[in-house]
């Protein structure tokens, strides 16, 4: 009996029989449900509801073109960056104290800079004369402090010169001694008054001078500016302000103190850069 004529024998009419399902069925040795189950979705395919790890999947919806990979990040501290245009990158934690900054562009761990006071040298004045030399330049401002100075008689002027300098490029504008103003403000000397200190006959007759100097590596005109106190022998106090220019074209390398015809008996002078 062939095929068509079982399925025209049957009790129950049935409908015409197209190719196609009679092709779907041909062959079947197994309940309909059981071919219906061997094309169910595999058990490994991914769901909603599933808890799966992904291996050699694409996801397209939402598409991730690239992630950053947690083992970028080693140590406790570390930081992520771009060291180019979608490139991340590591930034190793730094050291204690250190500060994040930028260096050619990207972030990096640096020591700051040292700010405040530091001490470049300390000298004694002793002679007619004292000159320090080779004064580091690595600094943005001085201060010069000069310390229990004594002469070995009378009193006099206690002067500086920059560098030291002959040509008349200290430019002391204006002074004040003893309340009044300096007559011989606003002239040019070679030198710079900062004080005055009298003989050692009693500890409190000695001068004690604070100088500062703006920006004294610059080329052009640097400024300074000085206090003094000391008391006379006569056991009169004196004491002033000088506020001037230093206007030779270099920085300020050495200084030389003088006592104006008379030596030092005693005195300490302590030069500190300052940021």
């Amino acid at each position: 009996m062939t095929k068509a004529r079982d399925l025209a024998n049957a009790g129950t009419a049935l409908g015409a029989v197209s190719a196609t399902e009679l092709a779907f069925v041909d062959g079947v040795t197994s309940a309909i449900q059981t071919q219906i189950d061997a094309k169910a979705p595999s058990s490994t395919a991914v769901t909603l509801t599933d808890t799966q790890t992904l291996t050699n999947k694409t996801l397209t919806s939402p598409v991730i073109a690239s992630v950053v990979n947690n083992t970028l990040t080693s140590t406790t501290g570390d930081m992520i960056y771009a060291s180019a245009a979608n490139t991340p990158a590591r930034l190793g934690i730094g050291s204690s104290a250190q500060v994040l900054t930028v260096a050619g562009g990207i972030p990096s761990w640096a020591t700051p800079a040292a700010g405040g006071l530091t001490l470049l040298s300390t000298t004694s004045l002793t002679g007619s004369s004292v000159t320090i030399s080779s004064i580091s330049q690595s600094y943005k401002n001085l201060l010069v402090i000069v310390n229990g100075v004594y002469l070995a008689s009378d009193d006099r002027a206690i002067t500086v010169k920059f560098n030291p300098d002959t040509s008349g490029h200290n430019f002391a504008r204006f002074g004040v001694a003893n309340g009044s103003f300096n007559t011989a403000a606003g002239t040019t000397n070679d030198y710079v008054e900062i004080g005055r200190a009298g003989n050692n006959s009693n500890i409190d007759r000695s001068m004690t001078s604070i100088l500062q100097i703006a920006r004294y590596t610059e080329t052009g005109i640097k400024t300074f500016s000085s206090n003094y106190y000391y008391r006379a022998n006569t056991g009169i106090s004196s004491g002033g302000t000088s506020n001037g220019t230093f206007t030779a074209a270099s920085g300020i390398s050495s200084i030389k103190f003088e006592a104006e015809t008379i030596s030092f008996s005693a005195g300490t002078v302590y030069i500190y850069g300052v940021n």
